[in-house]
């Protein structure tokens, strides 16, 4: 089995396939034959011999240059990430490994809103001993009440890691209502169905949504209007899912404590968005999954996925990961 790796970044470190990724995958699939292509020309002239590739982007004339390509894979989680339409044959594939470490970035959000992270440092330019400014807002995390919008492989991680703080989740997932093993009585999983409901005694909105028709704009006027003036909203999902100008709003006017964004409408965010002057609102330039370990986590994932699939050496047709959305 042949594949063909063009996973390169210019910027971020963690996003580069490095010859530790391809020995660790070898080691494990010893029938597998790997090259990792450093330029478009390398990765373009090995298609023709390939069945897999690897990569971050492809381009649907591309196609037309790998005969016998079965198999696109990127390490990218969101179904919307290719744009093209694949030839008879051929499937294209996301991974689901990110969760926990977009936990992490999720956990950290929360504790830096409850415990004055981003209070102290908003003020310790204003004022030489904030002390009541960052103080008086603190709150414990123990019994805050966390509603996760998109409760699949993502919002299950985000949950496993604000649990043993003690918080009372709500997980909200279009189909699926299966409980993960680390709930208690006081936590649940609903369906799309009056979850919005659970939102006048929230303390922290999550969302760790796909984009899609049916999470545009989801966070809204009237959602936004719903929620308690203590919340704080996370969003580690797909930027589609808030309406900006009235998130920005919401903020200016005090009906929202916080916002912690990673991802945006349009990236990277423009320099006149009302967000970058909205009060308590923190932005990241869509990196919540970045980590060292970013990519060995993806060469685990495939070292499943391709044992999964391959069966005496040909390629099984069955689909292998339901990422849960």
């Amino acid at each position: 089995m042949k594949i063909s790796v063009f996973l390169t970044h210019n910027q971020v470190e963690c996003w580069n396939f490095l010859s530790r990724h391809k020995l660790a995958l070898e080691k494990k699939l010893p029938d597998v034959e790997l090259t990792i292509c450093e330029t478009k020309e390398a990765f373009l002239s090995s298609l023709s011999m390939v069945e897999v590739v690897f990569v971050w982007s492809f381009q649907q004339e591309w196609f037309d240059m790998a005969p016998k390509l079965k198999w696109l894979v990127t390490p990218a989680a969101g179904k919307d990430y290719f744009q093209v339409t694949p030839p008879e044959g051929v499937e294209i594939d996301y991974c689901s490994f990110h969760g926990e470490i977009m936990a992490e970035t999720v956990l950290a959000f929360v504790l830096a809103h409850n415990r004055g992270l981003v209070q102290s440092l908003e003020w310790q330019k204003k004022s030489l001993w904030p002390r009541g400014e960052v103080g008086n807002p603190m709150r414990a995390l123990r019994n805050n009440n966390v509603v996760i919008l998109g409760f699949g492989h993502i919002g299950v991680w985000i949950g496993r890691l604000l649990k043993p703080f003690g918080v009372r989740i709500t997980g909200v997932n279009r189909t699926n209502t299966i409980a993960p093993d680390y709930f208690g009585p006081e936590d649940q999983v609903v369906t799309l169905d009056g979850w919005k409901k659970h939102l006048t005694d929230c303390d922290h909105l999550i969302l760790a949504l796909p984009r899609n028709s049916e999470s545009d704009n989801v966070i809204n006027e009237d959602v936004l209007s719903r929620l308690p003036e203590r919340a704080a909203l996370h969003n580690v999902g797909r930027g589609n899912a808030i309406d900006e100008n009235a998130l920005a709003k919401a903020l200016k006017h005090g009906k929202l404590a916080a916002a912690f964004l990673d991802v945006f409408q349009n990236e990277p965010l423009a320099e006149n968005s009302p967000l970058r002057d909205a009060p308590h609102c923190m932005i990241m330039p869509h990196v919540s999954a970045c980590s060292p370990n970013y990519l060995d986590l993806f060469v685990d994932e495939m070292v499943q996925k391709i044992s999964h699939k391959y069966s005496f050496g040909g390629l099984k047709g069955d689909s292998v990961t339901d990422r849960g959305f």
